[in-house]
């Protein structure tokens, strides 16, 4: 089989079971005033939000949910060489941050590592039904899908769903418009959950009827040895997704980069759950996965080192909740953690989580 080889790539799982003992108590619980969480008991569902580094996260999670989580979608850096500077305005106040970092200096080698001992932590979370999309786009899919090969084994990747976003504005002048991502997914075993999902067409289409007959599908027929036809309104989903990128007139809007659209991550979570399963987020961002997560009725793990990412998801959420039948939310509280340093600790004695800012992609 194709590997990857590249320098100083080694087996992180030699260290596994000394780090797992090692983060096991790293985290702990902080208020960020989610509605109800003072409320949460043991019987009851706690989704969970990190403020912290998803490797730090994957090990501290390895202690209770190894093998348990039913779908992970990670929507890492693309290795695209910049860094995602936002603005922000508190009032009359307004000041720049860097909502994260995509800029490794040209060195494919630290990006491949980086995502390499990731992903190996995230397969000992995923449970054996589970599925993993990742979320890339040209700059290094290609490398991506011959180390998944490498760690989930060639025989179980699933599909390449190319999101096809056409209303993405290009100035390229020596190139086609760049309109995709790719979206790579892997099972980690042969008995995994996969949904059907069916689509409206623009208008009803006239059809042939078909069925399987010892095992070949054929025309179906009446008694009289005519073909059947049918009248269809919507049609199976296939591997090109045509779905919007974000605009800042969207309602859903929240100024974070790359910021996914609901319509992307209700198709994935819909073919790789069910209601009740566990969705995770290690690179969550604004939050979109989770906010989804919750609408489906599926218990939610989400994480990112990103204060901003922290902020919006914090207020999505709440705001979400809010706005809907509490009743809804009586078995799935929400708790935040953090492992808390001199700036965390610092962040939130200020009400950071609590203040209104506006946050606007430079």
């Amino acid at each position: 089989m194709v590997k990857l080889i590249w320098e100083n790539k080694k087996d992180f799982l030699e260290k596994f079971s000394k780090l797992k003992t090692t983060y096991r108590d790293y985290y702990k619980r902080i208020d960020l005033g989610f509605p109800n969480s003072e409320e949460t008991s043991e019987q009851i569902w706690k989704n969970l939000l990190f403020w912290g580094d998803n490797f730090e996260v994957a090990y501290y999670l390895l202690n209770n949910f190894e093998e348990t989580i039913d779908l992970i979608y990670i929507d890492p850096p693309f290795f695209s060489g910049s860094n995602y500077s936002i603005n922000i305005s508190e009032g009359n106040s307004r000041y720049d941050s860097v909502a994260y970092f995509d800029h490794w200096n040209k060195d494919i080698d630290s990006y491949l590592t980086m995502l390499y001992e990731r992903i190996l932590l995230f397969r000992k979370l995923l449970s054996n039904t589970g599925l993993i999309f990742l979320h890339l786009d040209w700059h290094v899919c290609h490398y991506i899908k011959v180390l998944l090969d490498e760690i989930f084994g060639k025989k179980h990747f699933i599909n390449e769903i190319i999101w096809y976003y056409y209303n993405k504005y290009s100035a390229g002048k020596k190139m086609l418009p760049r309109a995709h991502d790719n979206i790579l997914v892997y099972s980690k075993t042969s008995d995994f959950t996969f949904n059907e999902e069916r689509i409206p067409r623009n208008k009803p289409i006239k059809q042939l009827k078909r069925e399987m007959v010892n095992g070949v599908l054929k025309n179906a027929k009446d008694e009289n040895g005519h073909v059947i036809y049918r009248t269809v309104t919507d049609k199976k989903l296939d591997d090109v997704w045509k779905i919007p990128c974000l605009q800042p007139a969207s309602k859903e809007w929240t100024g974070f980069p790359t910021q996914k659209h609901q319509n992307l991550l209700e198709r994935i979570i819909k073919i790789g759950s069910n209601k009740g399963d566990l969705v995770a987020d290690f690179f969550c961002g604004s939050g979109t996965t989770l906010i989804v997560a919750d609408k489906l009725n599926r218990r939610w793990i989400g994480c990112d080192s990103s204060e901003y990412s922290i902020y919006l998801t914090r207020k999505r959420l709440s705001n979400y909740r809010k706005s809907e039948n509490q009743d809804m939310f009586k078995n799935s509280y929400i708790e935040a953690f953090t492992h808390l340093d001199e700036k965390k600790a610092k962040l939130l004695s200020s009400g950071f989580f609590e203040k209104d800012l506006k946050i606007k992609r430079k």
